[in-house]
Order: C-alpha cells, then sequence, then structure tokens
C-alpha cells in the first residue's frame, strides 16, 4: 500500500500558533503558504488544488465546476473524496434553497450523477438520499431548523469540519492531515470575516483537536 509523505515536523509544530488576540484573528493565506513551503513538490500542487477548492466564494460557476472536476480527478484520493463531499453539500443546500423558494432545482446544481439525478427529480423531504449519505439527516436538519442565514452558514460549516476531521483519522503526520488542517483554516478565515468571535471558537478547537492528535501520535 501507498503511504503519504510524513510530516512529523510541520504537523507537530502547528500546535505552536496561537492568536495575538481575540479581536485580531490570524493570517490564513500566510498560514497556508508557510505549510506550504514544507511540502514535497508533488504534495505542493495537491494543496494548491484544495485551496483554490476552499476559496471558491465569489468564484464564477464555471470556474467553479472547473476545479470541482480537477479535484474530482486527482490521484490523491483525499482531495478526490473531499472534492466529492463538498460537491454534493453544496449541491443539497442549492436543491432545498431552490425548493423552498418555488425555483426549479436543476439549474441550480454542479456537475452531474445520480445525486444531481436524485437532487433534480425527487419530490421527497431527504431527496430520496437518506442511506447514501451520511450526513444528510444532519444538513437537513441545520437547514430546516436554524432561522437565520448565520447559524445556517455555521451549521454547514461544522459539517464540513467534522468530515475533514474524519477523513485525516488514520494518518496523523501524512498528507491526509496537512489537507484537512488547510480546509479548517479556510473555515476558520471565512468566519473571521463574518463574525470574528465564531472565527476565534473555532481557532481554539482547531490547536486543541492538533495537540491532542500529536499527544496520540506520540
Amino acid at each position: 500500500m501507498f503511504l503519504s509523505t510524513q510530516y512529523y515536523a510541520l504537523i507537530a509544530g502547528l500546535r505552536e500558533w496561537t492568536l495575538d488576540g481575540a479581536d485580531k484573528g490570524f493570517d490564513a493565506t500566510e498560514t497556508y503558504g508557510e505549510i506550504r513551503r514544507e511540502l514535497s513538490p508533488k504534495d505542493r500542487r495537491t494543496a494548491a488544488l484544495l485551496w483554490s477548492l476552499v476559496d471558491i466564494y465569489g468564484l464564477e460557476r464555471t470556474r467553479v465546476e472547473w476545479l470541482y472536476d480537477r479535484c474530482e480527478a486527482s490521484r490523491c484520493d483525499f482531495l478526490k473524496d473531499w472534492a466529492r463531499f463538498d460537491r454534493n453539500l453544496r449541491n443539497i443546500v442549492a436543491a432545498h434553497t431552490a425548493r423552498a423558494k418555488g425555483m426549479e432545482v436543476a439549474s441550480n446544481l454542479l456537475g452531474g450523477g445520480d445525486i444531481v439525478e436524485a437532487l433534480a427529480k425527487s419530490s421527497v423531504a431527504d431527496f430520496s438520499l437518506r442511506g447514501e449519505l451520511e450526513y444528510i439527516d444532519s444538513l437537513l436538519g441545520a437547514l430546516d431548523g436554524k432561522t437565520g442565514i448565520v447559524e445556517k452558514e455555521r451549521a454547514i460549516d461544522l459539517i464540513r469540519w467534522s468530515k475533514a476531521e474524519s477523513m485525516a483519522e488514520f494518518d496523523s503526520f501524512g498528507m491526509p492531515t496537512v489537507l484537512s488542517y488547510l480546509i479548517k483554516i479556510g473555515i476558520i478565515h471565512r468566519w473571521e470575516a463574518l463574525d470574528p468571535e465564531v472565527g476565534r471558537q473555532m481557532y481554539e478547537k482547531l490547536l486543541a483537536a492538533v495537540k491532542s492528535e500529536v499527544k496520540i501520535a506520540q
């Protein structure tokens, strides 16, 4: 079985990063750059693709679709699986929103495949995806149970956060953990802009998780 490069020093060093203050936050782009410089050339390319996918807000639809397709065609299993997961997640949110507003669902979806077909054609509450996607109940519960946009976005990002953690669970010092960390600092960066307090809380949670992973691996 192929094993990814192990980045012991890099990942152990992540636990030393702290915030200067609750109102100052941190520079996610700088952090990404510092991590990327420590990676092998092949892993740098993978990290760059993932980072582009993490920061797709505001991009044109054609660019977003290209990024998802490019990532799903990657030889990196983590990147491929994350792109598939995140596209499905976004499509479910888009389908749920379109349905709630009485809009056509299909034209709001990205890509194709069985999940997209189910979202476009199903009339049942869970889009006939219960049993297909392990997070469908949590996601629909967040979309139906939260009244404010900020609360819904936070609940969706917590699903992303949990997925990123689970995908790196069995490779504490390999590329999956690096990519998982990049996803999480991307989430924190977004919340630093939307709600600094939430961003600070997520960063502290990330630091605590990294410390715990390092202790267990040691």
